[in-house]
């Protein structure tokens, strides 16, 4: 009981300032094509009435995850993200542009992902590392991710970026229930901090207490290409 009680406690405070997250990953061959086609679509009218961030990212070193980009558009609320939605059937200049993107993209998979549990504000990080994973007891998780990656954020310096658990409301995937990210100002500073992280005692300590309940499944690097 006193589990479900945490649970309760973390997403309440979470969604007392909720953001949402809708990630469209795609395979893409000509990602030159895609960035002319998306920049056209948000100088539109449309696209500037979106009450979020609209941004691409492109997938590196992603393991078995097929996509090597992924647009996104992040919402501060879930009224921005329900006009976002709305609009998009509504409108006729949303829909040419998605014809025109589709003819240089392979779709692979579409989710609206939620913080659970985060520090700090993601927009201005370039480089994410993310992990996904498998957890089978997400109050007990989010307390030790949460104790352990605030311990580490001084001594590694990334105090200042996000870092958070994260998990697909919506588009679940079947090999994974939860993400974890940690934000970098770019690539170097992110591989650096990783491999530090990796060596640390309090890193081999988390590992352990989270080992019965929690399984990664995927580990790549999100890197920002263009903001919209």
């Amino acid at each position: 009981m006193k589990k479900y009680i945490l649970l309760f406690t973390i997403l309440f405070s979470s969604y007392s300032f909720s953001q949402y997250c809708a990630f469209f990953d795609f395979k893409a061959e000509e990602p030159e094509m895609v960035v002319s086609a998306l920049k056209g679509m948000m100088e539109t009218e449309w696209a500037k009435n979106i009450e979020g961030s609209k941004s691409l990212f492109a997938y590196q070193f992603n393991g078995t995850n097929q996509a090597t980009h992924s647009v996104q558009f992040c919402f501060p609320n879930e009224a921005a993200f329900a006009n976002f939605s709305n609009s998009w059937f509504m409108s006729s200049v949303a829909q040419v542009f998605g014809e025109k993107l589709n003819r240089y993209i392979t779709p692979v998979n579409t989710a609206l992902n939620t913080p659970v549990w985060y520090k700090n504000d993601w927009t201005p990080d370039q480089v994410f590392f993310i992990y996904e994973m498998e957890v089978s007891d997400p109050a007990t998780y989010v307390k030790e991710f949460a104790d352990f990656s605030q311990k580490l954020a001084t001594s590694l310096g990334y105090e200042n970026n996000s870092y958070g658990v994260g998990y697909p409301i919506s588009g679940k995937k079947a090999d994974f229930s939860h993400f974890v990210w940690v934000g970098a100002p770019d690539l170097e500073t992110a591989l650096s901090r990783t491999k530090q992280m990796y060596s640390t005692p309090e890193f081999a300590k988390y590992s352990a207490k989270v080992s019965g309940i929690r399984k990664v499944v995927n580990t790549y690097m999100m890197v920002r290409i263009a903001d919209f």
